[in-house]
């Protein structure tokens, strides 16, 4: 009978404190430090630039590191993820946020739709040196949204300008997914916060030449990045330098 009552019981995360992040258990921790600081061997398998105000879809495979960097300087990242066995699993922006909070920090996760709701990938190293910003602004977005045309045709006016929706769009054409299924996108290198209103803003990026993000892949996934050509990148675009790495196994006596 209590087990029934106990079935039947709301659960509930009610409180100021928010979710625990659902980070990796200690031993992959450790593992994802070692391969941050390369005291695990890594070999680059593809590297490419995506040029500003541009897209590019690649496949990034289980175990495997991509790094996204800032190689003239700072430049927003619009980030999506797709499961290669089943791109109808993709990035949950709303449940990584929930997890995580509004801006991703090393050990976070990027989690996928149900009915799996996974981790996708792992951030496992971030060079940005985060500021002291007015309220509680940080980079690694997921407060935004995607650009896209409409959006430039309601708030400035203006028609047929680059944006991040079609940027992801023909990325993710040569998959065979179509525009309607771009997720709303991890942000990397935007620096955003919410202000006493509550209303979403964004700061010039504190990103800069050199800065660089990885994640190491869970999953086969299919990945695209746009070049945001909006104002949240900075005065000019400017491009993103893309690695994917091998990484080796642990060797006998790893921890």
């Amino acid at each position: 009978m209590a087990e029934a009552e106990a079935g039947r019981a709301t659960l509930s995360m009610a409180g100021t404190g928010g979710y625990a992040a659902l980070g990796p258990d200690a031993a992959l921790s450790a593992r994802y430090r070692r391969i941050a600081r390369r005291e695990v061997a890594t070999t680059v398998v593809e590297r490419f630039e995506i040029p500003a105000r541009e897209g590019r879809g690649f496949a990034v495979a289980a175990g495997q590191v991509l790094r996204i960097g800032c190689p003239e300087g700072p430049q927003v990242a619009d980030f999506i993820v797709f499961s290669a066995d089943d791109p109808t699993e993709r990035f949950w922006s709303a449940r990584t946020r929930v997890f995580h909070g509004g801006h991703l920090d090393v050990g976070d996760r990027l989690w996928s739709t149900p009915p799996r709701t996974r981790p996708m990938m792992t951030l496992i190293a971030d060079t940005v040196a985060h500021l002291d910003l007015p309220d509680g602004a940080r980079s690694h977005d997921l407060l935004f949204c995607r650009c896209d045309a409409r959006l430039y045709e309601l708030v400035h006016g203006r028609t047929g300008q680059p944006n991040c929706q079609d940027n992801l769009a023909a990325a993710i054409a040569p998959f065979g997914l179509g525009p309607e299924h771009v997720p709303d996108p991890f942000n990397i290198f935007m620096t955003t916060g919410l202000n006493a209103d509550g209303r979403p803003f964004y700061l010039p990026s504190d990103a800069r030449k050199g800065d660089y993000v990885e994640l190491i892949a869970e999953i086969d996934c299919l990945a695209a990045v746009s070049a945001c050509p909006g104002g949240s990148s900075g005065p000019e675009s400017l491009p993103l330098a893309i690695e994917i790495l091998d990484v080796a196994p642990d060797g006998p006596g790893d921890a």
